[in-house]
């Protein structure tokens, strides 16, 4: 289908995309099959319409996001770029003979924008005078870990800030390495405790039987954490991850480790799915000490949340560029229909549905941050506009030319910064006091001491 789309209109001139905004204020490009939303292949499809020159830097950005869709993202810039130059024989052997012995490309976490890539660096360099050459090929900054940058920066959290590049630094800081390093320490020191009473013995208090999971369930997992078994729990914390999703999704990495060192999973199924939860718990403790401010805004909004919810209300508020949000979640009941032929369930979900007010509750930090993320989103989007330059984007990563990601860069920390100047929590505060004048709201957190003008010279901010 992608594919079959692609080849419709790749004669044409400009195509364009029709947009949805859902409730929380975040677009979405309509079409199903072929847009910058689809997959890698999607979007190694799709170029600018109008080329521009590369430009004194633009070839340079170009190195630096191929070095980003192989992977090769966890070093400078200047790095990156010369990710590229030391790789360039395999670039050419890409482009040159894309399916032949060397299937260095394929390795990429984004393999096909990587090849697309590959081409518009050689076509670049080959055409004589690379700042002259046309290129149509968009260029990404994604955010890192966007969500908990945003929670920093609502509670002016240093120290989260800085974990998440918000701060100036030589290099990217890596938030989920920062977690597993602190999680390894912790289950290699509850791996080494020694088990001090017989485990064999009769009447194990409850107390012993807690330590013995704990020391097992550590000696199980010990050697086997990596960046990969903590990423999905780090980055999904902030958009309310509960204990049971934490758990499966740690369970999933677990498994392929324990299956490589060649043990049977279905034989130790209640060893590694108490390990797991010993681990998923352990993991959340440490972002929830790593990022205290974001756990205290986070408390906050579900606390509000639940008083909202409790007067049978669905939790509404208006996102900081005007969207108005109500959230939807209502409770379903199902009916069926019976037909001579067949038997149909349908749900009815209507708002005149009594209120899910547990969904209310927990989906109401996760949809606050989504308000805030689209909010920057749209902010740079009008900028870039009004600057005359293309853009586009997925959420948090942003995509201009080559030779204007300097200027995009400049854009969104103005942009994020102007929405952060303003006193987003107490606003949010003072709307519902307006519109639920019953219910006395906690106060707003305390704010740290994190500057925001630093990412003005956060150069891996957006990466």
């Amino acid at each position: 289908l992608k594919l079959n789309q692609a080849k419709k209109f790749k004669d044409f001139e400009e195509i364009f995309f029709p947009y949805n905004v859902d409730f929380r204020g975040r677009a979405y490009p309509v079409p199903p099959h072929l847009s910058i939303v689809g997959s890698d292949l999607c979007r190694a499809l799709l170029m600018f319409a109008h080329p521009k020159p590369l430009g004194k830097n633009g070839l340079y950005w170009l190195k630096v996001h191929l070095a980003n869709l192989a992977g090769a993202d966890k070093m400078s810039f200047d790095g990156r770029a010369e990710f590229a130059d030391i790789n360039m024989d395999d670039i050419r052997a890409a482009v040159n003979d894309p399916f032949g012995e060397n299937d260095w490309w394929k390795k990429f976490d984004d393999p096909f924008q990587g090849l697309a890539t590959c081409h518009e660096i050689v076509r670049a360099i080959d055409s004589g005078d690379p700042e002259n050459y046309m290129c149509s090929l968009p260029v990404h900054m994604d955010g890192s870990c966007n969500g908990l940058q945003h929670y920093a920066a609502l509670g002016r959290d240093k120290d989260g800030g800085k974990a998440v590049n918000l701060c100036v630094a030589d290099e990217p800081q890596d938030v989920y390495v920062g977690v597993m390093h602190e999680v390894i320490r912790r289950v290699a020191a509850d791996a080494d405790e020694m088990i001090p009473f017989d485990e064999n013995k009769e009447n194990i208090t409850g107390g012993e039987k807690d330590l013995l999971k704990k020391i097992k369930s550590a000696r199980l997992v010990n050697g086997l954490i990596d960046r990969g078994v903590v990423k999905r729990t780090v980055m999904t914390s902030v958009y309310g991850v509960t204990y049971i999703g934490a758990k499966n999704q740690i369970k999933e990495k677990i498994d392929e480790k324990l299956e490589e060192k060649g043990c049977d999973i279905d034989e130790l199924e209640q060893e590694i799915h108490t390990a797991c939860g010993y681990l998923a718990s352990l993991t959340m403790e440490v972002m929830g000490q790593q990022f205290k401010g974001a756990r205290q805004t986070m408390n906050w909004l579900t606390e509000c949340a639940r008083l909202i919810a409790a007067q049978g209300q669905p939790v509404s508020f208006i996102s900081p560029i005007g969207v108005p949000v109500v959230q939807p979640y209502r409770q379903r009941r199902p009916f069926t229909v019976v037909t001579l032929l067949q038997s149909i369930t349908l749900t009815n979900d209507s708002d005149k549905m009594p209120l899910h007010r547990q969904r209310q509750v927990s989906a109401f930090p996760p949809n606050y941050v989504h308000s805030l993320d689209s909010s920057h989103m749209l902010l740079t989007a009008i900028e870039m506009q009004k600057r005359g330059l293309h853009f586009s984007a997925v959420h948090d990563s942003y995509w201009t030319h080559p030779c204007d990601i300097e200027e995009m860069n400049t854009v969104l920390r103005e942009s994020f910064i102007e929405l952060y100047d303003r006193p987003l929590l107490e606003e949010l505060k003072n709307v519902w006091e307006m519109r639920y004048p019953s219910i006395n709201f906690p106060d707003v957190p305390a704010q740290g001491d994190l500057d925001l003008k630093d990412v003005r010279s956060a150069p891996y901010f957006f990466q």
